[in-house]
């Protein structure tokens, strides 16, 4: 899968907001308010979802982007915490939020991969 630049940003991105909730006490405090983190996280999150979809791609391409985005954003909270952070919005995996979300996005790829074995046969 060749990322595109702006499949680039967005990864950049989302690495930046968990770094930052993750780590709140970086250079990066007082830069981005933290009533505002989790709305852009979920806001940029749907956004990357919806861009692809509207965008003239096929469904593998959708499906490759919805695995690669989910995996990389657990990847992101699993390392965030090994390295002894704490989500200071509440984006851990004691969160039950979080696994509802982890849950649709399965259901979604579930989903998208039906419809690119669908289109395959």
């Amino acid at each position: 899968m060749k990322l595109k630049p702006f499949e680039i940003v967005i990864i950049i991105v989302f690495t930046l907001l968990f770094a930052y909730d993750y780590f709140p006490r970086t250079s990066l405090t007082g830069t981005i308010p933290q009533g505002i983190l989790i709305p852009i996280i979920l806001g940029l999150l749907l956004f990357s979802l919806l861009y692809k979809k509207t965008k003239n791609i096929n469904s593998k391409e959708i499906l490759k982007w919805q695995i690669a985005l989910t995996v990389y954003i657990l990847f992101l909270m699993s390392l965030f915490t090994i390295l002894g952070g704490e989500s200071s919005t509440g984006l851990s995996f004691d969160n039950e939020l979080v696994w509802i979300v982890i849950l649709f996005s399965l259901f979604q790829i579930y989903n998208q991969w039906k419809k690119v074995k669908k289109s395959e046969t």
